[in-house]
């Protein structure tokens, strides 16, 4: 019985995310708080569940094991650039998800109205780009 309670909770647990919050083959290094074994090892959605369950977890990272390396479960306390990795998956806690999601949906704050005005006042006052006509300019074209 006891061996069924962790999954339960892992499932009870398992983070709703935005688009965008999770990236499949890529994985994000450094800044590692806990490497967790057990289910956490398992699946990329077991190790978004235990990074949930932390609340110094702002990111993580899972692989799978294969010949060559060691497969596993990364939590991390900063989000560092994700890189390229086959077979990877790497995503945001849900607490920064929904932060993040939550300050793309609010409306822009005076200063940042004054900012966006400023930047189309900018641009209606440069001159149109000319363009070429084709097949002059570069050898080849």
């Amino acid at each position: 019985m006891t061996g069924l309670i962790l999954p339960l909770i892992l499932l009870a647990a398992a983070p709703f995310l935005p688009a965008g919050a999770v990236m499949a083959d890529h994985e994000r290094r450094g800044a590692v708080i806990e490497r967790p074994d057990g289910l956490a090892e398992l699946s990329a959605q077991a190790c978004a569940s235990v990074c949930a369950l932390r609340e110094t977890c702002a990111a993580w990272s899972w692989r799978p094991v294969l010949r060559d390396r060691p497969g596993g479960c990364a939590l991390l306390g900063a989000v560092t650039p994700a890189r390229f990795s086959p077979g990877a998956v790497t995503g945001l806690s849900p607490a920064l998800a929904a932060r993040i999601d939550a300050a793309a949906e609010r409306p822009p704050s005076a200063r940042e109205r004054v900012a966006l005005e400023a930047l189309e006042t900018s641009d209606r006052s440069r001159p149109p780009v000319r363009r070429r006509a084709s097949g002059s300019g570069l050898a080849g074209g």
